[in-house]
């Protein structure tokens, strides 16, 4: 997996997301962290990672403790959901861990567990709290914006039908 450059953590939602970029658009698109994290009303901590999803998909950059919508965090803001869905399948086919889960996936002709997916992604520890942060977060994201298929009674992903690497 790419470990370059701002990823997506596990434990980041799209609504979470999504959420902190409208709080940084109602602040006129630029917050130093500390205000961020008075306005959303989380823990410093959880902030950050949101942050570092955010600047993983583009949203947002990070510039000397301050916190800056880019234009495709304006152009997300401005979306309804179904609109903000399409832009978040579109965005995550190009960022970490989004992108080495989707090429993995398309090359496994068999659906797989959530633990062979972080077995060999090194996506999360064997602990079960780990993989039912690991499966939401497959499920959020992956499986919301179209990129893979759940079986809820096997427990198995797979990659969605028409899918492909880039």
């Amino acid at each position: 997996m790419d470990q370059q450059g701002p990823r997506c953590p596990i434990r980041v939602t799209p609504a979470m997301v999504s959420g902190l970029v409208e709080v940084l658009e109602l602040l006129n698109g630029r917050a130093d962290v500390a205000t961020l994290v008075s306005e959303a009303g989380m823990e410093s901590g959880v902030v950050l990672e949101i942050l570092e999803a955010c600047e993983s998909l583009g949203l947002v950059k990070v510039d000397e403790g301050d916190a800056i919508l880019t234009e495709l965090g304006r152009s997300f803001s401005r979306r309804r959901h179904s609109g903000k869905i399409r832009m978040l399948r579109e965005l995550a086919k190009n960022a970490e861990p989004f992108k080495s889960i989707i090429r993995y996936m398309v090359q496994k002709k068999d659906a797989i567990s959530v633990e062979q997916i972080c077995r060999d992604l090194n996506l999360c520890d064997d602990s079960p709290e780990s993989i039912t942060m690991a499966k939401s977060f497959l499920l959020d994201w992956l499986v919301t914006t179209g990129y893979l298929e759940y079986n809820g009674e096997e427990g198995l992903f797979k990659v969605r039908r028409g899918v492909k690497v880039s």
